[in-house]
């Protein structure tokens, strides 16, 4: 789950005579079509000057490379779309006004992203909304030296409008048909995907969307009869979450490539996945058990991630872990034949892979490692969930997070103070405490040594252990 916070500054006239509407608010306006054969156009309108503008959502793929500049073309003479940092950019040597770019669909997901566009076997598109948004900064410099983190930095929230436009097709925004083929809505208001197709919108017990028809048959029997159970015990440990229910897109990407990928998230109220690979056609033990915790950890993010948020992007941390958490716990009381060793060794892994000697887990996006969030968010809470259940024998898996949750409901948000603040309680140490606070935030000299004496001391059975190369190599 990716947030930032951009200030908008907002000023308000009153006077006793009337007075003439204020002009409308310089800003952005991009407008998407279809292009020829399967490339679709962006047409930016820019009524602020500047001659560089960013997008905040820029992500990389498994190689680290830029998706954006491999699938976007710009067509405007003399503005460019380049890399500058964590950033790409749109830059001219004067202020753009208007920008024409050709657009390749891009469906793989970036590297702590989501897919910037889903594609149904029907033909039917779902597009990310945030990928369009962009802010205007001073200089390519400027943009370079921007962090990942953008909150608190202080950008322009200039105001970008989406237009989508497709003649002939319904279009779905937030679960809400659109039967002219043309929605118009503002980038600030919440990221979500905006479908454009003609499936129609089925209606679970666990949620309402759009199944692809494509989809291997076991896939749908998963997503019918699994998902409700999911959904309800995620309700009764954890409390009704913020969001009624949810919208589900979940696409059919077909045969390739000879594995199984999964990949999805979860944005405003809606879940999002996409399913390929030739070893998802057919069910088997394993690869029900990877879809069935591939739905636990998405689900889960209904909770922490929708009903709570973490405040900055260096506490992914506490989502992300707790999806992969609870994505194991709820498997264990819904799957009898589950065990969660390896789902757990598999974190422990990633954790001490991505976690070096003095090595903070809050800066692993800066380092380029998101996956650290993922193991060392899980493996910290299996120690939390062991403090919990010593110290209350009333306790089960999923008090600890139930607790976070209730406590910070209102707001919706959660940091690394009050996780912390959480975990003192559940355990009763302060300087236990003190030591898990230093892993997040500046790094110990040895995370094998903290991570043997945190689990001794909270009572967690789990080997700190990374596994072998001919482990890795069997997975791959």
């Amino acid at each position: 789950m990716l947030r930032w916070v951009i200030a908008l500054l907002l000023v308000t006239f009153a006077g006793a005579l009337p007075a003439a509407s204020p002009p409308a608010p310089k800003g952005v306006t991009v407008t998407v079509t279809r292009g020829e054969g399967d490339e679709w156009i962006a047409d930016y309108q820019f009524d602020q000057a500047s001659p560089v503008w960013f997008f905040p959502r820029s992500g990389i793929d498994e190689k680290g490379q830029p998706w954006r500049l491999q699938v976007w073309t710009v067509e405007t003479p003399g503005v460019r779309l380049v890399r500058a940092g964590h950033y790409d950019l749109l830059t001219a040597d004067t202020p753009l006004k208007r920008v024409r770019i050709r657009m390749k669909l891009y469906t793989d997901q970036p590297e702590a992203e989501y897919a910037p566009v889903l594609r149904f076997s029907d033909g039917a598109l779902a597009f990310f909304s945030d990928q369009f948004y962009v802010v205007p900064t001073k200089s390519i410099a400027a943009a370079r030296a921007l962090p990942v983190d953008l909150n608190g930095v202080g950008t322009d929230g200039t105001p970008v409008t989406l237009v989508l436009s497709d003649p002939g097709h319904r279009l779905l925004l937030r679960g809400k048909p659109i039967t002219t083929g043309h929605v118009s809505f503002a980038l600030d208001t919440g990221n979500t995907y905006l479908y454009t197709g003609n499936a129609p919108v089925i209606d679970t017990p666990a949620f309402a969307g759009v199944l692809d028809t494509g989809l291997p048959d076991w896939v749908k029997a998963e997503l019918r009869d699994f998902t409700p159970r999911l959904m309800a015990l995620y309700r009764d440990k954890l409390g009704i979450p913020a969001i009624g229910k949810p919208m589900a897109l979940i696409a059919w990407g077909g045969d390739k490539p000879e594995g199984i990928s999964l990949g999805g998230g979860v944005v405003d109220g809606m879940v999002v996945m996409q399913i390929r690979g030739a070893r998802a056609l057919t069910r088997s033990p394993e690869t029900t058990s990877w879809m069935r915790w591939f739905i636990g950890h998405e689900s889960a993010h209904f909770w922490m991630g929708q009903t709570l948020h973490y405040e900055r992007i260096s506490e992914g941390w506490i989502t992300e872990g707790a999806a992969d958490f609870l994505a194991t716990r709820a498997l264990q009381r819904l799957v009898p034949e589950y065990d969660p060793k390896t789902d757990l060794r598999d974190a422990m892994h990633d954790c001490l892979r991505f976690v070096g000697p003095m090595e903070a887990l809050s800066r692993s996006e800066d380092r380029g490692e998101p996956r650290a969030n993922y193991g060392c968010g899980a493996m910290l809470l299996l120690a939390a969930e062991a403090a919990t259940r010593k110290h209350d024998p009333k306790a089960d898996s999923f008090t600890f997070l139930r607790g976070l949750i209730d406590a910070n409901r209102i707001d919706t948000y959660v940091n690394t103070r009050e996780w912390l603040e959480r975990f003192k309680l559940a355990t009763g140490d302060a300087a236990l405490t003190a030591e898990v606070r230093a892993f997040i935030t500046t790094g110990v000299p040895d995370p094998k040594a903290f991570w043997r004496h945190l689990f001794a001391v909270t009572g967690v059975d789990q080997p700190v252990e990374m596994k072998s190369i001919k482990e890795m190599m069997q997975a791959g």
